[in-house]
Order: structure tokens, then C-alpha cells, then sequence
């Protein structure tokens, strides 16, 4: 596993600047109340927060489901919640390798897509434990939701742009 960097003190507080922004405009894209994240609430971590095999390379977050009564994601029993492991090498490595990119902007689209799927999981029935088939088709599904939830919010059309070859046309 190479996790390389981890986010800095700083990082953490451009990443808390954008969890509220991205939870409103789930919200209100889907239609769900003022306490939603309140009553059914997820978990943010980093990799420095978690076990070390929850590193994934090639993806900026991954999504997991662990026991309420856990402080660290095991993915099985009851009274799970759902938890948004943010892969900070991956996410560091992408803004290296672009001078148009930012933290804010990348983060409001990784929580976002994230958000996404926790809202189809629990309110749409999609299935957590689908078929590599399946989850590619939810992927560009998510991804689509994404991206119109996105639209007109400053730089998010670049960041979106540069992952479409993902999912095809």
C-alpha cells in the first residue's frame, strides 16, 4: 500500500468549508429535508483517521458501511451508517498534476458524487453489494446526478470535464 501524503491541518479546514456546501446541494437537488444528514448521518474520514487497508488506489474516495457503535469502519452488523473514506494521496496526486485545479473545488465534487450514493442506498434501494457490473453502471449514473447537481457552481465544469472519459459519452 502506498498511502504517500496525508492531508494537513489546512487541507482539513478547506474539506470542512466544502461538507456543507456539498450536503445542501444534495439536499435540495433531491428534494430531502433540512435534517436529513441529522437523521441519518454518515461519517468523513481520511486516510489518517482509518485502518490502512481502506486505501484504494485510483479513486479520490471510497464508500463504506460500518457498526454505529464503531469509531472505525468495518463494512458489517447492525445499526450500520454509511462513511466517506477520502483518499488523500489520490486526491493531492490530482492537484499536482493540474495548475487549474484546487482543494475546494475537487472536494466539493468527491463529497458530492459520495453524498450521491448515500442518498441511492438508503432513500432509492441501489444496492451496496451490486455486481462489479452493476456498480459500473451506478458509477455513470452517480456520476450524471453529479455533474447536474454541479452545473453552474465556479470551476466544478473543469473538474467534471476531466473525468467524462471515465464513463464515456
Amino acid at each position: 500500500m502506498n498511502r504517500g501524503a496525508l492531508f494537513t491541518a489546512s487541507d482539513l479546514a478547506v474539506i470542512d468549508r466544502a461538507v456543507p456546501v456539498a450536503e445542501g446541494l444534495t439536499r435540495t437537488f433531491f428534494g430531502l429535508a433540512d435534517n436529513e444528514w441529522k437523521r441519518n448521518p454518515y461519517g468523513i474520514f481520511t486516510l489518517g483517521q482509518v485502518r490502512g487497508d481502506l486505501y484504494q488506489e485510483g479513486v479520490f474516495a471510497r464508500l463504506v458501511r460500518y457498526d454505529r457503535r464503531s469509531r472505525i469502519p468495518d463494512g458489517k452488523g447492525p445499526g450500520q451508517k454509511f462513511g466517506i473514506v477520502l483518499q488523500d494521496p489520490n486526491i493531492l496526486s490530482a492537484l499536482f498534476r493540474s495548475h487549474r485545479h484546487d482543494l475546494w473545488t475537487l472536494v466539493l465534487f468527491v463529497l458530492t458524487h459520495e453524498l450521491v450514493h448515500i442518498v441511492r442506498f438508503r432513500r432509492f434501494g441501489v444496492d451496496f453489494d451490486a455486481s462489479d457490473r452493476e456498480l459500473v453502471q451506478e458509477e455513470r449514473l452517480v456520476h450524471d446526478i453529479t455533474r447536474e447537481i454541479l452545473a453552474g457552481v465556479a470551476n466544478t465544469d473543469f473538474v467534471l470535464g476531466l473525468y467524462e472519459s471515465q464513463f464515456g459519452p
